[in-house]
């Protein structure tokens, strides 16, 4: 059985960690999102079993809004306070 994010999640782009550990994801998500527009939605995939405690963690502490859980799926909100209009 193929793993699939929630059908009614929509995001704008994804971020695939692959078999890495929950901190290497968070350095390489970091790197990723710092050049996107704020208030984009991305989906993030991670399996890594700690995963459904450190992003919520890392959510909660860098101001990115976590949508939704449904491990390895993560929905976040990019700096949603940071759009320019």
């Amino acid at each position: 059985m193929r793993e699939r994010y929630p059908e009614h999640w929509q995001f704008d782009d994804e971020f695939d960690g692959g078999e890495e550990t929950c901190g290497r994801v968070i350095i390489n998500l970091y790197t990723y999102l710092l050049p996107q527009p704020r208030g984009i939605k991305v989906l993030l995939i991670s399996r890594d079993p700690a995963a459904p405690i450190e992003f919520p963690a890392w959510c909660r502490m860098t101001g990115n809004p976590l949508l939704e859980i449904a491990h390895p799926f993560y929905l976040i909100h990019y700096k949603p306070e940071q759009i320019q209009e």
